[in-house]
């Protein structure tokens, strides 16, 4: 299935055992921009040089210009929806992609 991903920074609400957290995850989307899948540990940035590393690093930072999304979990299963609306996770698509 054809797609596309981008970084997204992601809240995990305060558990019994853990407390609140922010990561950056891979988003996977369809060609219309909803969320199809997420990655469930946080990146990190690497590379086999100081230059892919930093390079990897300004990729992670884009994700601070999204909304923050968190997972919630629905009939159906669990989402991705925006913190701020509650409103299901979406990305445009890149330039190009779906034309």
């Amino acid at each position: 299935m054809a797609g596309f991903w981008n970084y997204r920074v992601i809240f995990c609400e305060a558990t019994k055992d853990e407390a609140a957290q922010y990561q950056i995850h891979e988003v996977e989307y369809n060609l219309n921009g909803k969320v199809t899948n997420w990655s469930e540990t946080g990146a990190a940035p690497f590379g086999h040089t100081v230059e892919e590393l930093e390079a990897d690093a300004d990729r992670l930072k884009t994700a601070f210009s999204k909304p923050i999304l968190k997972v919630v979990r629905k009939q159906r299963g669990y989402e991705l929806v925006d913190v701020e609306t509650g409103e299901e996770a979406f990305a445009e698509p890149p330039a190009g992609l779906t034309e």
